[in-house]
Formats: C-alpha cells, sequence, structure tokens
C-alpha cells in the first residue's frame, strides 16, 4: 500500500453528502499526488504535468458545486469564500507554470501546499457554512 500523506477524517464532514463525498475524493487526489511526485524527478514531473490539470478541472467543479449549494443556503460569507476558492486556483495555476518552466522543481513540496490549503480550507472556511447547510437539511426533512 502506497504512504499516504493524510487521511480522512470524519470531523471534515459538513453534512451534505455530495460535497463530503467530494471532499474524500480530494483527499484521494492529494494522496494519489504525493505518491507519484515520490518516483524521482523525472517521472515526478512526467506524472505531475500529466495529473495536474485534470485535478485543477475537479477542484473546480468541486468549488462550483459547493459556491451552488451556498447561493442555495444564502449563506451571508458567500462572496469571501468564493473569492478564497478564486484564489486558490489561480495560484495553484501559478504553480504550475512555473513547474512547467522548472523555476519550481519541488513537486513534492507543491503536493504538501496543496494539502494544507484544502484541509484548512474544509476546517475553516467550509464549516462556517454547516449550520446554514443544516437548516436547510432539516426544511427538506419536513
Amino acid at each position: 500500500m502506497a504512504e499516504e500523506l493524510v487521511s480522512w477524517n470524519d470531523d471534515f464532514l459538513v453534512g451534505n453528502e455530495s460535497i463530503d463525498a467530494q471532499h474524500k475524493q480530494l483527499v484521494k487526489l492529494t494522496n494519489d499526488f504525493y505518491a507519484g511526485v515520490r518516483t524521482g524527478k523525472l517521472k515526478a514531473k512526467v506524472y505531475f504535468l500529466q495529473t495536474i490539470k485534470g485535478a485543477v478541472e475537479y477542484v473546480r467543479n468541486h468549488f462550483t458545486n459547493e459556491e451552488e449549494i451556498m447561493r442555495e443556503i444564502n449563506f451571508p460569507l458567500y462572496d469571501e469564500h468564493k473569492r478564497l476558492h478564486e484564489d486558490f486556483v489561480a495560484e495553484v495555476i501559478r504553480e504550475i507554470s512555473l513547474f512547467e518552466e522548472e523555476e519550481n522543481p519541488n513537486p513534492e513540496g507543491f503536493v504538501k501546499y496543496l494539502m494544507n490549503w484544502i484541509f484548512q480550507h474544509i476546517a475553516n472556511s467550509d464549516k462556517k457554512y454547516v449550520p446554514f447547510l443544516a437548516r436547510l437539511e432539516e426544511k427538506k426533512n419536513l
């Protein structure tokens, strides 16, 4: 079994089946990246370049889904949260460009950055909408 960088923890659940499944997939992607970039410099670069853009697309789709739900629940911090998403995607794209130009030859460090951002975002920013989401779920169950 490949070494994991992180393990899923149910403390990260937000109470929406779709979002929780996507967050779990982000953990899997992070661990897959971690394993892939630890295969040696050339292999790591090839792996990184072949897979990162698909992962970015997955993250964008996740953010779009999450933002739709935040609008549905009238989350008051929606604009701030959306801006965090946009800033993250812009930073990832910038890092990919640097990596392609070999100005950032440390894919393992980049994967750790991704992991830290994702977990901090789920634990802090995403948790802020949980009470609003819970009220929506309660209304659906009435």
